[in-house]
C-alpha cells in the first residue's frame, strides 16, 4: 500500500506575542543562571545589584505570562511558542520563588 504524502499550505503564522514571551522567558531564565553560577564563583558576597536582577526577573517573568495568554486569545495562529513562552515563564516564576524560599 502506498502512502500518501501531502504538503499542506496555510495561512497561519505565530504568533508575535507568544514568540515575544518565550524570547522574554529565555532571557530571564539565562539572567538567573548567570546570577546563580557569578554568585557561587563568589562564595556568597554578591553585590546587592543581583537582588535588583531577581526583581526584574520576576516582573518580567509576570509580563511574559501575560503576553503568552494574549497571543493565545489569537484567533488563526500558531501556539507553539505562546504555549513554550508560557510554560517557561511558569517555570522562572517557580524558580524565582525556590530561590527565595531557599534564602530565607
Amino acid at each position: 500500500m502506498k502512502k500518501k504524502h501531502s504538503i499542506i499550505y496555510s495561512d497561519k503564522e505565530h504568533t508575535k506575542l507568544g514568540i515575544f514571551s518565550f524570547i522574554l522567558s529565555m532571557i530571564v531564565l539565562v539572567s538567573l543562571i548567570a546570577s546563580i553560577l557569578i554568585s557561587y564563583a563568589l562564595k556568597g558576597n554578591a553585590p546587592n545589584s543581583f537582588g535588583a536582577v531577581g526583581f526584574l526577573c520576576t516582573l518580567f517573568s509576570g509580563a511574559g505570562i501575560i503576553l503568552a495568554l494574549m497571543g493565545r486569545q489569537e484567533q488563526e495562529k500558531f501556539y507553539l511558542f505562546a504555549n513554550l513562552g508560557l510554560g517557561f515563564n511558569i517555570f522562572d516564576l517557580m524558580f524565582i520563588s525556590a530561590i527565595l524560599y531557599a534564602g530565607i
